[in-house]
């Protein structure tokens, strides 16, 4: 099994559009020359690379534009980076917020727009299929969190109003009597999935894990761990929880389950984002 980030970091790209509306330049025109598009994008985290390419070929005959994209899978996001700059691709897909983060911090980047289809994603946590009680008490306080409007003040807080430039603060855990909630995290995703250098976890998913904890009366101890160990993680009890795990929201034609390891089950959604291609200004 391979527990790989970002299953939507592919579907979005999948369905992310077709005419360029320009990133600088004569982008759209260059591009019109090319039938191809190396594309990076974040490994997924169970169905294999063949699995999607297969997807990917089917999108492609739907599309009304000759235009396709070709993967290159990373495992980290440094890395994809690293691609970028290198020329070993021409974009890189992400979530709408984390693109954001690093446009921010990096005056050579612009945002690849397109006309067509986009798709967003639903971000949700992981629990042991046997961890019914775990699951109902993570969705009780999700549902709470929704409805009580903490969510959306987390999403402004560590999202939407973070300044240009500016790193979201760490997050105190709660320090509580009950049994310790051991959840796994990557810091590769900023400023959703964050690990600053100092090594403190920060950003939304850790805001949002303190309030959990908090909810549920359990001491959240944060384990890090890369992208590709997450199930194992999980399945051999290493931790309790996985933060993230998305799935496709609203219509697709990517089947919502392709991505789910078996023996894992899912919260109900906490955050949706979109996915968009980021490249290099012309």
């Amino acid at each position: 099994m391979n527990l790989k980030k970002m299953t939507a970091l592919v579907l979005g790209a999948l369905l992310g559009g077709v005419v360029l509306a320009g990133c600088g330049g004569d982008r759209a025109n260059d591009l019109e020359t090319d039938a191809h598009t190396k594309v990076g994008t974040l490994v997924h985290l169970n169905a294999s690379e063949e699995q999607y390419n297969e997807i990917m070929k089917k999108v492609d005959e739907t599309w009304t534009s000759k235009f396709s994209f070709d993967y290159v899978y990373y495992d980290k996001l440094t890395a994809m980076q690293m691609g970028l700059e290198a020329g070993n691709i021409r974009e890189m897909s992400l979530y709408n917020s984390t693109a954001r983060y690093l446009l921010d911090r990096n005056d050579k980047l612009a945002l690849v727009e397109y006309k067509e289809m986009k798709l967003s994603d639903a971000f949700c946590c992981a629990v042991r299929k046997e961890d019914q009680e775990l699951l109902a008490g993570l969705n009780k306080a999700l549902e709470e969190m929704k409805g009580d409007g903490t969510m959306a003040k987390l999403v402004t807080t560590y999202i939407t109003d973070l300044k240009k430039g500016e790193e979201p603060p760490a997050v105190p855990m709660p320090e509580t009597q009950g049994a310790p909630l051991k959840i796994a995290v990557t810091g590769d995703l900023p400023p959703l999935d964050l690990v600053l250098a100092d090594g403190k976890a920060a950003g939304f998913n850790t805001a949002v894990l303190a309030e959990i904890g908090e909810r549920l009366g359990r001491n959240v101890e944060i384990v890090q761990i890369d992208s590709a160990a997450r199930a194992s993680a999980l399945s051999s009890r290493k931790v309790d929880v996985v933060f993230w795990v998305t799935l496709p929201a609203g219509g697709s034609m990517v089947p919502a389950d392709i991505d789910k390891p078996e023996g894992l089950e899912l919260t109900v959604p906490y955050y949706q984002d979109e996915t968009v291609h980021v490249g290099r200004k012309q």
